[in-house]
This record gives C-alpha cells, sequence and structure tokens, in this order.
C-alpha cells in the first residue's frame, strides 16, 4: 500500500509540476518505471526533479515510480553528516521502458 501511495504521489507532482522539462503523456498501462535501489546502510532522501518523493528510505530497499516519457533528474540526498555521499543521475525515459537508480557507496 505504501508503494502505491507513493507511485500515484509521483505521477501528481509530475503532472502538476511538468517534470521540469518536456514530457509526453503515456497510457496508462504503458508508463515508464523507474526503480530505485537503495545498497547502502544510509537512509537518503529521494528527489525527482528537486521534488521530495521520499523521505528517509530504508536501509537496503527499493520503490518503484511510473513517469510519464520525458527526462527526469533522481537524486539521492544524504543526511549532512554520513558515511554515503549524495547521488544523481538524470535518466531519459520512454512509454513502457523500465530503468534503475542505484545509491551506493563509492
Amino acid at each position: 500500500m505504501k508503494k502505491l501511495l507513493y507511485t500515484l504521489l509521483a505521477a501528481g507532482v509530475f503532472v502538476a509540476a511538468g517534470c521540469g522539462g518536456e514530457t509526453t503523456e503515456c497510457d496508462a498501462g504503458d508508463k515508464a518505471i523507474i526503480r530505485v535501489v537503495n545498497n547502502t546502510v544510509c537512509t537518503p532522501d529521494i528527489e525527482f526533479d528537486g521534488d521530495l518523493m521520499e523521505a528517509d528510505m530504508p536501509i537496503l530497499d527499493s520503490t518503484e515510480y511510473e513517469v510519464d516519457a520525458g527526462s527526469y533528474t533522481v537524486r539521492a540526498k544524504m543526511a549532512f553528516i554520513s558515511a554515503c555521499e549524495d547521488r544523481s543521475e538524470t535518466i531519459t525515459t520512454e512509454c513502457g521502458g523500465l530503468y534503475r537508480f542505484e545509491v551506493y557507496v563509492d
């Protein structure tokens, strides 16, 4: 239920904010999926184009977000004092595509 809530929240934020760039709306069953995987013992905040999607993502956890086709900057923002470093990546999606953003220790 929690993941469904985050997915719906993500969809609402992307529609309202315009995702920071050009997007193409995908059909309901053909959305792109960005899977965020936290492979660390840190608890980052996950942001999409500067919008907070999940605060303090649990250690060694993952979650998925449904998005439209477009370009998204995904960021794992760590606490001020942390054993891990911030990580960000711009992901360009297409309808029906599967994408992965991994948080890891360098």
